[in-house]
């Protein structure tokens, strides 16, 4: 989906962009984890910047955040036959997953995946903050259980599907940025 220049020239703070749109998931032609934008995306400055990106903090004992994991844990197998269908209006299809490192834990986007026995194998779209064996573009395998959201986003209709986490996330952020966010992703947050 295109993203309008007047937007990236708003105030709207990196970590609202970041929240819906990691890595490369605002450039079409590379991985992408975090919610998606089509594949006739933004312009190749804005993907630059979007390439920097870290992984966006969530705090995962917040409430809405609780609630966030269990509404896209709930609705994964609806997810999976989007995921698995050959829809060409479905684009960056993608996963956040719990990433753990001993005692650090990170959520980062993963895009593109696959089923690989019982388990799932991807890259990781963002960089990780505290991950140190976790690069962007990495290969990450998890499984079911560390799926915490998921997003996709139809070309057709320009909307976003899923990403509940950037959801609860924007519930605390100024109601103009959020605002505008939602209009110019097609992020529909009361699904």
């Amino acid at each position: 989906m295109p993203m309008s220049s007047t937007l990236l020239k708003t105030s709207l703070p990196t970590w609202v962009l970041a929240a819906c749109f990691s890595a490369a998931t605002l450039s079409p032609t590379a991985v992408t984890a975090a919610p998606p934008v089509a594949k006739a995306a933004a312009p190749a400055a804005s993907a630059a910047k979007a390439k920097e990106e870290e992984v966006v903090e969530l705090n995962d004992r917040d409430p809405a955040m609780q609630a966030a994991f269990k509404k896209a844990r709930g609705s994964l197998d609806e997810f999976f036959k989007v995921a698995n269908g050959d829809d060409p209006k479905i684009d960056v299809i993608s996963v956040r997953v719990r990433v753990r490192e001993g005692k650090v834990t990170e959520y980062v986007w993963v895009h593109p995946f696959e089923r690989d026995g019982k388990d799932f194998k991807g890259k990781a779209n963002n960089i990780p903050s505290k991950l140190k064996k976790l690069a962007v573009g990495g290969p990450l395998r998890f499984k079911r259980d560390d799926i915490v959201d998921w997003t996709y986003f139809d070309v057709k209709d320009r909307v976003m599907h899923g990403n509940f986490t950037t959801c609860a996330q924007l519930s605390k952020a100024p109601a103009n940025e959020v605002a505008q966010l939602k209009k110019a992703y097609g992020l529909d947050c009361k699904r």
